[in-house]
């Protein structure tokens, strides 16, 4: 693996490791973004971060369809390399690396549009910090099992 520059955020608990690809050319493998989150061997992690331009990823271009403000992208993973959808916690960073390094501007109250795998999600700048609107929460057909008959939600599922 060559090298690649990298910055390590915290956020309530987790901890990322964020790497700037505004132009989407780095291609990381889900065995690297592994090795990488390695708590042991790697920089150590809960998930990689890649900061894209939304025109530069094929998920950020249906992004702007919806909101042409969304210019970034938070391309997320799992410590184990599986892409998700988001990362509550993950966003926040992300949005602060953002901010730090002049790549956007919030002014406290203001909001900022970030593309997701989840869809567009509004960050809000305060005095306090960042808070993100993630939606409303749902339990999904999917997340409901059959006990005798009866339909009982599992927890935390959908949430």
């Amino acid at each position: 693996m060559s090298k690649i520059a990298f910055t390590k955020g915290h956020g309530t608990g987790n901890d990322f490791v964020l790497v700037l690809d505004a132009d989407g050319a780095l291609t990381l493998s889900k065995g690297q973004i592994a090795k990488i989150c390695d708590r042991h061997f790697g920089v150590g992690a809960d998930g990689l971060i890649r900061v894209v331009k939304s025109e530069n990823i094929a998920e950020g271009k249906t992004v702007l369809a919806e909101e042409p403000n969304a210019i970034w992208f938070m391309d997320y993973y799992n410590a184990d390399g599986s892409a998700a959808e988001m990362c509550g916690n993950g966003i926040r960073v992300f949005a602060k690396y953002l901010l730090d390094r002049g790549l956007a501007e919030i002014i406290d109250g203001g909001t900022l549009p970030v593309g997701t795998r989840d869809g567009v999600k509004d960050i809000t700048k305060s005095a306090n910090g960042f808070a993100v609107d993630l939606g409303r929460w749902r339990l999904d057909s999917e997340s409901l099992v059959e006990v005798t008959g009866l339909d009982v939600a599992r927890p935390a599922q959908g949430i």
